[in-house]
Order: structure tokens, then sequence, then C-alpha cells
């Protein structure tokens, strides 16, 4: 390396070995307080960090906001869809807390904070940061919703009560068709048969009893004389009217004695 006079200088081994001795003696924290403490070391903000940076007032809040999200994701038992949610969950978060670095910002100057050329660095960090949750955020909420769009249009959709009743109807015509009927056909057909005949022979046995009900009044009708037809009513024909048979003269001149 160079120098401040540009003499190349060459680091020896001995200092090497004395760089490698001392760093074998830096442990760093012993304790799960101590690391978990120094883990968050180069925590300023929370805008890049790798968890979500939560402040210790904000302990409540941020497990009332997991639990919303979660809500609101609509989550099933599925790990695809949780993971998507947690990523969703803490780009939100992220975005929260540049609103705040924001608030933060604007109360550090009474002037506008855009205007101010020493703020312009932690502006620029802030805007980075929300860019590129935003971008998380939309991209894992469009993938988490394409997901459960596909697995909707997979599971069954609920049935009406129409279509359980024609469900219904149709399997048990279906068994009825089915049916194989009684185990001997034969002796089936035998008696139906039967039962035929019997009902044809009744049949036949009342109508032959009708008939001879019938046979003794029509004998008796034929013993019997013809009975004398009656008598056609007869008109009474005034003295002075004149005669029936047209002769021109008046009954009692003609006719009268005749029909007495």
């Amino acid at each position: 390396m160079y120098g401040r006079k540009g003499i190349t200088q060459m680091t020896t081994q001995s200092q090497i070995d004395a760089n490698r001795r001392n760093a074998e003696k830096s442990t760093g924290p012993r304790t799960e307080k101590g690391r978990a403490t120094s883990s968050r070391n180069h925590f300023r903000n929370g805008l890049f960090s790798q968890t979500d940076f939560v402040l210790p007032e904000e302990a409540d809040t941020y497990r009332e906001f997991c639990s919303n999200m979660d809500e609101a994701c609509n989550l099933v038992d599925d790990a695809i869809e949780e993971c998507l949610a947690h990523e969703i969950t803490s780009a939100a978060w992220r975005l929260r807390r540049c609103n705040l670095v924001d608030g933060d910002i604007a109360a550090q100057c009474d002037a506008d904070p855009f205007l101010d050329p020493t703020l312009e660095k932690q502006i620029r960090s802030v805007e980075r940061a929300r860019a590129h949750s935003t971008s998380i955020f939309h991209r894992n909420l469009n993938q988490l919703r394409k997901i459960q769009k596909d697995r909707t249009k997979t599971e069954p959709k609920p049935r009406s009560n129409e279509d359980q009743f024609a469900d219904e109807l149709d399997r048990q015509l279906q068994s009825i068709m089915n049916d194989p009927g009684p185990a001997h056909w034969d002796e089936f057909e035998r008696q139906y048969l039967a039962d035929q005949a019997a009902k044809q022979a009744k049949e036949a046995e009342l109508a032959s009893n009708c008939k001879t009900a019938k046979a003794p009044s029509e004998e008796l009708a034929s013993n019997c004389k013809t009975a004398p037809a009656a008598p056609k009513p007869t008109v009474k024909i005034g003295r002075n009217a004149l005669c029936p048979c047209q002769s021109g003269l008046k009954f009692k001149r003609c006719c009268i004695g005749k029909a007495a």
C-alpha cells in the first residue's frame, strides 16, 4: 500500500498474526439479551431492517396490526399463503414506519424539509424504502389473490336445496330402475297369470247369472195374450155442424144415425 510519500509499504506476517490473535479475543456479547441488543445496533429507523422494527411502546399496536392484516388476507391453512401474507404485513408496517419518519423529519425543521439540503440524504432514504416496500406489498398481494382465486375455482360450490332435491330424486329413480325385483320371476309371473284367470272366471260367472235371471221374465211374457189397444178418444160433434163425411149436409140430417 502507499504511504504519505507514495512509498509502498507491505504488511508483515507478524502484523497479520497479531491481528488474528486480537480478533480471537473479541467474542462479542455472551448473553442472549446482549446478542439481541447488539443485533439491532445498526437500526436507526427500521426502514431497511431484515425484521420488522417495533418500538417497545408499539408492541400492542404491532400485534393488532398483524391480526388485522391476517384477517384481511383471508388466510387458510396453507404455508404459501401464510408466507405471502407475512411479506404483505411486513411491507405495510414499513410503509407505516416511512410515514412516521417523514413526520419526525418535518418536526426537526421549521421550513419545508424538502428544501433543506441537510435533510436530502434522509429524505432520499425514506423515499427509496417507501418505493421498495410498495413494490413488495403489491407484488405479494397480487400473487396471494391469484392463488386464492384458483383455489376458489377448484372448490366445489355449495349446492342449493333444489339441486339436492333433484339429486335425491335421480338417486331414487336410479335405484328403482336397477332393482332386480323378486328373486323368483317365474313364481311371480305364474301368480300374476293365476290372478288374471281367476278374475276373468269371476266376471264370466257374473255375466251368466245375469242371463239366467232374465230368462223367466221373457218366458212369462211369451205366454201372455196381447193386451187390447186402448180406444181412440171420441170427439163430440154438434147436431148443426157439418157432417165429417164431407157431404155438405148437417150432421143431424146425414150421419147422425150411423154415429149412434
